[in-house]
């Protein structure tokens, strides 16, 4: 398998939001941005177990790559990882030992190829980047054209999995669907 140069997840915390009126259950308020890429509130909920407390850690370097995990009083609920990426590459096929069931799903527009699993999901996307980020791998030199973007997706430790794993899977794929417009915006020309 291709290694992917995706950051791990780590370093400074980060307070997404405080109380809310969520309800009962639900202390904080539902993050609507992760790794400062905007996504609706209605799509990470499901994601999400019920608690006191939401923080974001975020890391990673600008236009090259981002990992953040929303942490949900003190453990890592979802993470969210994407890196710029040269050459194409048949994500769903290649990240199969790392999903639990990995099944391919089609998403259209710049995306070659999804997947979503039991506990997550992937997506490489056609994705030239923007003036402003980084365009090569080796900088010095302008060798490693960035041509594409891959992203991560790991939900939930199996805590708030629900009974029904097919309703578990729609609600990740619903999430992918609603992030990877937004993450286009935010990271591709």
């Amino acid at each position: 398998m291709r290694r992917l140069n995706l950051v791990a997840l780590s370093v400074p915390v980060l307070l997404l939001a405080g109380c809310s009126g969520e309800g009962p259950e639900y202390g904080y308020a539902i993050p609507e941005r992760i790794c400062d890429v905007n996504v609706p509130a209605s799509v990470v909920q499901p994601l999400l177990p019920p608690g006191k407390a939401v923080k974001e850690n975020l890391r990673g370097t600008p236009g090259e790559s981002q990992s953040c995990g929303v942490i949900v009083d003190e453990r890592v609920d979802l993470s969210v990882s994407f890196s710029r990426q040269t050459g194409e590459l048949d994500i769903a096929h290649e990240a199969d030992d790392d999903y639990v069931d990995l099944k391919r799903v089609s998403l259209g527009g710049v995306v070659n190829s999804a997947a979503v699993a039991d506990d997550g999901a992937v997506a490489w996307m056609a994705c030239s980047p923007k003036p402003n980020q980084p365009q090569y791998e080796t900088p010095e030199t302008q060798t490693g054209k960035y041509t594409h973007l891959v992203l991560e997706v790991r939900a939930g430790d199996g805590v708030n999995k629900p009974k029904d794993i097919e309703e578990w899977r729609a609600h990740i794929e619903k999430f992918l669907r609603a992030y990877v417009p937004e993450l286009v915006k935010a990271w591709c020309a």
